[in-house]
């Protein structure tokens, strides 16, 4: 066959094959080599940004978690005793016992002519992580203003006078005489003001609901 001028000789071919092998041996052996020195760099600037970043944050986020975790307990408590107040058909008294101590008092029915028998407490629960029943004047009362006489454990009228509450069998938060009363329960954490946490009971439903304060308001 005649050549045409552009075909190349048969080991010129061969030569320019090798070289591609070779370059494909030597960029095999760069990637199997791992990162170079300023990769590592790189990487381990970028690792310590992140851990100190993290570092900065977790102290804040353990704290808020914390408050959080309070305020649930306070708000499973009440839930609780106002279901079982409904199910055993018996009132349950609300006790709480400062600093950071809720109980649960089952009230008993006399039978006639008997004698009283003893109220059994059926919940006893502490707030933990050092929270406690705590008001800060900077945060005001809720949106749900029910008031802050007796703060942080706002019930009543009187202040000074904290009423024996207790939900009813027929699910309300009444007081001894048997009116529907609504009452906050104030929490915080020593004198950090983003750990407070409020809950709120309206008398009537015995609706509750829990409050954060973001800095600015409380907010649910």
């Amino acid at each position: 066959m005649v050549g045409t001028g552009h075909e190349r000789p048969a080991s010129h071919l061969e030569a320019e094959q090798q070289n591609e092998v070779r370059l494909m041996k030597t960029m095999t052996r760069s990637s199997a080599a791992g990162f170079t020195l300023v990769e590592m760099i790189i990487i381990v600037g970028v690792i310590s940004v992140v851990m100190v970043s993290a570092t900065a944050v977790m102290p804040s986020v353990l704290k808020q978690s914390r408050a959080d975790g309070s305020s649930q307990i306070v708000v499973n408590t009440l839930r609780l005793a106002r279901d079982r107040a409904i199910e055993e058909r018996r009132n349950m008294d609300l006790i709480f016992v400062p600093p950071n101590r809720i109980q649960v008092v089952r009230e008993e029915i006399t039978p006639a002519g008997g004698t009283p028998p003893p109220n059994p407490t059926i919940m006893d629960v502490y707030l933990e992580n050092n929270q406690k029943f705590l008001y800060f004047s900077a945060t005001g009362d809720t949106d749900d203003g029910f008031g802050l006489t007796n703060s942080p454990l706002a019930f009543g009228t009187t202040a000074g006078s904290i009423p024996l509450v207790m939900f009813t069998s027929e699910g309300t938060l009444v007081n001894t005489s048997g009116d529907p009363i609504n009452g906050t329960v104030f929490l915080g954490a020593g004198s950090d003001v983003t750990s407070a946490r409020a809950v709120t009971v309206f008398g009537p439903t015995a609706l509750v609901r829990s409050w954060k304060w973001n800095g600015k308001k409380w907010a649910e």
